[in-house]
């Protein structure tokens, strides 16, 4: 599965040809789908960046960690685009 995912295709962007993995085409084509409106898709982008940077904070240390405001800020933007039925204590 990983080895399909770091497969590498040739798609254009801005006019241009580019070779990218299939994972990079899966996750524009996630956040082109999320900001054209689609609220569901959004979100799953966003779990899947949040995913993504807490495997990565794991790994190493952040050069540039987040001080507790900017993770305030960060966890009530994360609440408001949650569906209204799955706000709460998140």
């Amino acid at each position: 599965m990983v080895e399909a995912a770091a497969a590498q295709i040739t798609v254009t962007i801005d006019g241009k040809k580019r070779k990218i993995s299939k994972a990079q085409s899966a996750a524009i084509q996630l956040a082109n789908a999320g900001a054209m409106g689609d609220p569901k898709l959004l979100l799953k982008f966003i779990d899947l960046i949040a995913s993504i940077e807490a495997r990565a904070e794991a790994a190493r240390p952040s050069e540039y960690p987040f001080n507790e405001m900017d993770k305030q800020v960060i966890r009530e933007i994360y609440k408001r685009l949650r569906p209204y039925e799955e706000r709460g204590s998140a």
